[in-house]
Order: C-alpha cells, then sequence, then structure tokens
C-alpha cells in the first residue's frame, strides 16, 4: 500500500520532538564537516584561508577568484596555448540516469550502445550469490548494467559491503511496486494525484504569501523530518527492522524524482565512505574526500529554484525525503536530516553536467542520459564566447583550451544549448542558472541593440 496523503503540519504538542529533532540536525551537521546547511553563516578567516587553498589545489592551469561581477571564477595562473587541458575529471561525486535508459547507458563509464541492452549486471545479494549472469537468465529490472567486465569490476571496486548497489537497486524495487500498485488501483492513483495536486497549490499560496522564505522553506523541510518522524514512531521496533511494514509509508515518486534520490543516495555514499573506509589513503577515497570538500564551498540555489517553480518544495520534501527517510538502508539512515539532503539537492540546481550521448548518432539528434556532478569542474563560468570547452569521455570529463589564454584571463565554458542563438533567446535560455550573462558577447551586443534604439 502506498500512502500518498499530504502530510500534516506541526501540531501544538509537538514541541518536545521539534526541540529533539532540531538538536539531532544540527549535532549532525557539525558532525558531517563535508555538507553544509543552504543558509548564509559567516565564514572566519582561517576558514576563508583554507578554502582559498583548497580551491587552488584544483589545477596547477588557474586559480579561483572573485569576479567582477559577484561570485568566483577560473583565472589563468600563466599565458596558456591553445588545447591544453587545463582540468580533469576521473571521476563523478554522484551521477545519475534516467530510468528508461538504465539498461542501456553504462553505470561506469556512461557507453550507450544505441538502445542495446547491456549484457553485463550486478543483481542483489540477497537473491543471487553470483555477482553476474547474462542479460536473458532473469527479469533485468533490478540490476545496475554495466557495458564491460571492467566497468563492472570498478564499480564493485568502489563499493562497500555491496552498500551503493543495494542501495540502488532498493530505489529501483520501490519504484516498481509504486507503478504496480497504480496499475492495480487507477481509482487510488486518481486520488493520490488529486490529493498531491491539492497540497502542491497550498504549498505555493503560503510560499507566495511568506514574509520571510528563506526561513518558510526551511520550517517546511523540519516539518517533513518530524512527519516522518511520527509516522515511524507508530511503528514497534520489531516492525522497524522489517522492510515490508514500512512499504505503505513510502510516497510514489515520478522519474524526475527517481533520479534525483539516486543522485542523492551516490552523495551519501560517498560520506559514508569517507568517514568509514580503513585506509583513507586509497586513491578513489582521498578523491571522494577532496570532491566533497570542494562541494561543501558549492553555492545552493534551491531557494532561487523554488521560487521559480514552487511545485519542487512539496517534492523535495513530501516525496523525495519521505521517501529517503523511511527506505533508505540504514547504514545511511544517519546522514538523512534537512540541511544535508537540502543541501546536496541545492547545490546540484546549478553544477551538474549533462550525461550525453555522442554527437555521431544515427539520426543527428543527441540525447541527455542523465547528470552527473564533479564538484572542482563547478567554478567555470558560462560565457557565449567560451574559450574552453568540456569534452566527455565516458566518466572522464576533460576541460580543453579553445584559444591561447593570457594570464589573469577568466576560463569560461558554454552553459547552455543556444550559443548560436540571438541575444533574448540565450539570456532567457541562461535564467534557469539565475543569471543575466554579461559576458563580451552579450554586452556588446546590448550595446548595438540600444543604438538601434
Amino acid at each position: 500500500m502506498w500512502n500518498q496523503s499530504p502530510d500534516n503540519g506541526i501540531s501544538s504538542d509537538l514541541s518536545t520532538l521539534v526541540d529533539d529533532l532540531t538538536h539531532l540536525d544540527l549535532q549532525k551537521s557539525s558532525l558531517c564537516s563535508t555538507i553544509t546547511s543552504p543558509t548564509t553563516s559567516v565564514a572566519s578567516s582561517a576558514e576563508v584561508d583554507e578554502a582559498t587553498t583548497l580551491l587552488n589545489s584544483i589545477s596547477s592551469y588557474f586559480s579561483v577568484k572573485p569576479t567582477k561581477y559577484g561570485g568566483r571564477g577560473c583565472f589563468a595562473n600563466t599565458d596558456l596555448a591553445q588545447d591544453t587541458i587545463v582540468h580533469e575529471c576521473s571521476m563523478a561525486l554522484s551521477s545519475t540516469i534516467a530510468r528508461p535508459f538504465r539498461k542501456e547507458v553504462c553505470g561506469s563509464c556512461f557507453e550507450f550502445l544505441h538502445g542495446k541492452t547491456l549484457k553485463f549486471k550486478l543483481i542483489s545479494r540477497k537473491n543471487k550469490q553470483n555477482n553476474s549472469m547474462s542479460a536473458s537468465a532473469s527479469d533485468c529490472s533490478l540490476a545496475l548494467h554495466f557495458c564491460s567486465q571492467p566497468c563492472m569490476d570498478k564499480f564493485i571496486a568502489l563499493d562497500i559491503d555491496d552498500l551503493y548497489r543495494e542501495s540502488l537497486l532498493n530505489v529501483e524495487s520501490l519504484f516498481i511496486k509504486g507503478l504496480n500498485q497504480c496499475q492495480y488501483d487507477l481509482e487510488r492513483k486518481k486520488q493520490q494525484e488529486e490529493a498531491e495536486t491539492e497540497a502542491e497549490l497550498k504549498l505555493e499560496n503560503e510560499l507566495k504569501q511568506a514574509k520571510d522564505i528563506e526561513l518558510f522553506i526551511s520550517q517546511k523541510w523540519q516539518e517533513a523530518e518530524i512527519n516522518c518522524q511520527l509516522q515511524l514512531s507508530k511503528l514497534k521496533p520489531k516492525q522497524r527492522k522489517n522492510f515490508n511494514n514500512l512499504i505503505y509509508l513510502i510516497p510514489k515518486i515520478n522519474e524526475n524524482e527517481y533520479m534525483e534520490i539516486k543522485y542523492i543516495i551516490g552523495i551519501l555514499f560517498q560520506m559514508y565512505k569517507c568517514d568509514n573506509c580503513e585506509n583513507n589513503k586509497l586513491s578513489s577515497v582521498s578523491l571522494s574526500s577532496l570532491e566533497l570538500q570542494i562541494f561543501q564551498l558549492l553555492q545552493s540555489n534551491d531557494v532561487e529554484k523554488i521560487c521559480k517553480y514552487p511545485y519542487l518544495l512539496y517534492s523535495y520534501t513530501n516525496k523525495i525525503y519521505k521517501f529517503l527517510k523511511i527506505s533508505t538502508l540504514e547504514k545511511l539512515q544517519s546522514y538523512i536530516i534537512p540541511s544535508i539532503i537540502r543541501s546536496i539537492i541545492g547545490k546540484k540546481l546549478t553544477n551538474a553536467y549533462g550525461i550525453w550521448s555522442i554527437d555521431n548518432e544515427p539520426d543527428g539528434n543527441k540525447e541527455l542520459f542523465g547528470y552527473s556532478l564533479y564538484s572542482s569542474a563547478s567554478f567555470f563560468n558560462h560565457s557565449c564566447n567560451p574559450n574552453l570547452i568540456n569534452i566527455e569521455k565516458g566518466a572522464k570529463t576533460i576541460f580543453k583550451l579553445l584559444k591561447n589564454i593570457k594570464k589573469n584571463e577568466e576560463l569560461c565554458i558554454n552553459y547552455s544549448d543556444s550559443i548560436n542563438d540571438d541575444l533574448e533567446i540565450r539570456q532567457k535560455d541562461l535564467k534557469e542558472w539565475f543569471f543575466d550573462c554579461l559576458c563580451e558577447r552579450c554586452v556588446e551586443e546590448m550595446n548595438l541593440k540600444n543604438a538601434k534604439k
């Protein structure tokens, strides 16, 4: 059974629980130094120096500095020649593949074989002791797919006690159960959709009337935590350990939320890995730790995104957070608190890179398979006349200069697909990144346009 009724607000007799949960949230936030709350805080001079040192360790070719138009950007440390590779990301901090492509895009290197189902796959150890089997041997729906044995072996080597594997397969299993429930009970599905729409509209109206939007959003996140705790508190300890008793509490999610949850689990797993790996000198752990530290410094845009698309607040708090809180495996549960999940979502919004098909697809069109996040590559700003290009080579992304660069010149990539369009279309497209482009090309075109008036 799938409970899709909108959660109620905080009642007055829950003050003790609110205080306890708030204390827990703050306590965990202080322990998880790699992830910070989206709320603004004043950094000490020592923290600023530490952050500067960290950012400038990303590459010897550039430094991360404040820009003249606000925020930070990457500036060349010396004159650089065209085709210089100034940065290389060998592994995403987290990635997620859209569900329609889950059997066709490699979970390790993002290889796409023109729609063919990948032969190598991992299934849950709970269902089968073998690590892999042929694609035709059993149902492919509950499996992680790879293009080759080396890619599958790499995934296994980077996992810890199958935690990442089982977490991803758990999401897939619950998503399928939600689909099946809807197929067998169409009337219930209709009622759930109506209730969800009503809750979204109510939340949107409350958001418009809120005097302090940041505070309002924070309160809704805290309410989500409290409501989850209340629902779980109704179960006896033994019942909580039996996953079948929790299924009816888990919200049905759509495919966008499915992708978001898998991305979040990837970040949570990296946090767990860095906190629990005995040998922190392992290259994969060191890389994850560095990327997590840089992730801490990224800007969160959840408030801007929610203001533009108010329905997302309901999706984030009443569906994604609730899904994670109730269903995520025990080893990752301690990381699931409002400040951490909100930060993970907010920092993805303008920092993720799309996972695309190659340019020479048979029909000439590129397809978006999913997205990945490389923290160390998140400080390249946009220009409509870029001097830098990011090139995907499987799960690896390199950044290569398109022209010769002078010392202290900013290195910029292109964010959008409208770079060849006129000024108005480009500016409208870039609103999704919450800024007005003031690159040289845009300023020049603005001046020409104003001169004609």
